[in-house]
């Protein structure tokens, strides 16, 4: 089993891109992949389909439902802010030992490949606490 993490220097810099790509590749090798984004900023459920959790999912060929993206990306905040802020605003903090087993859940349950995207920058909290 492998997990990889992806993240990289900024917002709208192709992370998800990348992603759904290895995820479809992986896939089409006859792979099994599982995929996370455990926090997302900026989401709107009414567009759900074009966030970075919908695109995952339509990468590992799941439907975008609620309980789908719950699966995927449980801390979801609507403010396109950072982890930390839009939390803040929301008034949900984001408890890091939670983030942590969720994603150490989700690796040890996978039976392949799972690929977890980061959000954010390098020096995002949130990132920062899950290295």
């Amino acid at each position: 089993m492998s997990a990889i993490f992806i993240t990289a220097t900024g917002t709208d810099i192709g992370k998800t891109f990348v992603a759904a790509g290895l995820i479809r590749h992986w896939r089409a090798a006859g792979r099994t992949v599982e995929a996370l984004k455990p926090v997302v900023t900026g989401f709107d459920p009414a567009a759900a389909a074009a966030s970075d959790p919908g695109v995952l999912l339509t990468a590992l060929g799941r439907p975008v439902t609620p309980a789908e993206i719950d699966s995927l990306a449980p801390w979801r905040f609507t403010a396109p802010l950072s982890p930390d802020m839009a939390a803040r605003r929301e008034n949900r903090p984001i408890d890091f030992d939670a983030l942590i087993d969720f994603s150490r859940g989700a690796i040890a349950s996978a039976k392949d490949i799972v690929l977890i995207e980061g959000i954010g920058g390098l020096g995002n909290p949130v990132v920062a606490a899950t290295e």
